[in-house]
């Protein structure tokens, strides 16, 4: 059997006592909390938190009114049924204000025990009512807050904003952004020589301190294929300092890796292309959600990848016009890449 709390706010010590004397016989697992004026009776709420409150009209300090305004007022409280005690000559308005200040029921005095017992039983039923409602509503925003989270795990911020809004998001240009593509070295040779559970447990860490990175550098990351990890500065959101951004996370992905190839037992290195251009960007698919980039600067961090050197970051000649002044760089001689013909490189230093 549930067991419930209720307050008697009532300053005449022999109405308490008669009124306590009946809810203990109703047969319900009762414990009575007391108090003989309003003030006091705000604190033993904010302690105990009663499932019913019965109250007197006409109290000492703060009358039954004012206490039900206050209680009415506290969003944690507001699901607490007020049953009020009233005289036999209660006006009608005086009735509506206790109605607009929060009281759910009346009883009036002399009381009458059957009725008493029939209106408590009856609120306590309204407060289990109350008591579900608000588990299942809690249940319900935590779900929400998990599936949202899921959906930014998936998704650039912006761009799940615009999903739960509006129910879709149409595909958009993107005019000044730029692109990273950074690859494992040796990644298939290294497969063959540690079990599958420790691989995929090395990759994760990986791609968690990447992720990392880009947060801090306010890039977005895309997606990772296989062991490449793809990320963007300048969308969903435009960027100006895109170029800048996306180099000094390059730098960071080869310093993250130089402090933990010291102490762990494997050892990863990688090669990294930036390009910098137009892209299009847009949620591919409808039943599992995927956002993707699509444009020259992608396949083109993706050349600059292929042909780039262990742990050095290689930029195309787009990018490095926009950085050239804020770091340097090692130009390379120009080189025939697949799709794209010859192509003027740089290395940052």
């Amino acid at each position: 059997m549930k067991s419930f709390k209720i307050l008697i706010v009532e300053d005449d010590p022999i109405y308490e006592k008669i009124i306590s004397h009946i809810i203990e016989n109703i047969g319900q697992d009762i414990h009575i909390l007391r108090s003989d004026n309003g003030a006091d009776a705000i604190d033993i709420v904010n302690k105990e938190k009663p499932d019913l409150i019965l109250t007197d009209w006409e109290m000492p300090e703060m009358d039954g009114i004012e206490f039900c305004k206050q209680i009415n007022a506290e969003q944690s409280f507001e699901n607490i049924p007020v049953i009020m005690c009233t005289g036999i000559n209660t006006s009608s308005q005086d009735i509506k204000t206790a109605f607009e200040s929060g009281v759910v029921d009346f009883i009036r005095k002399p009381i009458d025990k059957i009725e008493l017992a029939a209106r408590v039983n009856s609120m306590l039923k309204l407060s289990e009512s109350y008591q579900t409602i608000k588990e299942q509503k809690e249940e319900i925003e935590a779900e929400k807050k998990k599936s949202d989270q899921l959906l930014l795990n998936i998704l650039p911020k912006k761009i799940a904003e615009d999903l739960k809004e509006y129910g879709e998001t149409k595909p958009k240009l993107y005019k000044n952004v730029s692109v990273i593509y950074t690859d494992i070295v040796d990644f298939t040779v290294k497969t063959l020589q540690m079990p599958s559970d420790v691989l995929l447990d090395e990759l994760n860490e990986l791609v968690k301190g990447f992720d990392v990175i880009m947060q801090k550098h306010y890039c977005e990351k895309i997606k990772t294929v296989g062991d490449a990890y793809v990320a963007v500065c300048g969308l969903p959101i435009p960027n100006k300092d895109h170029a800048e951004n996306i180099i000094c996370a390059a730098k960071d992905i080869i310093a993250y890796l130089d402090q933990r190839n010291k102490k762990s037992k494997y050892k990863w290195e990688v090669r990294i292309g930036v390009d910098t251009g137009e892209v299009a960007g847009g949620i591919i698919g409808t039943k599992k959600y995927i956002y993707d980039i699509f444009g020259d600067p992608v396949n083109t961090a993706s050349r600059l990848e292929s042909n780039s050197q262990t742990m050095r970051i290689h930029v195309s000649e787009r990018t490095y016009k926009l950085v050239k002044e804020k770091f340097k760089f090692e130009e390379q001689p120009p080189l025939e890449v697949k799709g794209k013909g010859i192509m003027k490189m740089y290395f940052v230093k």
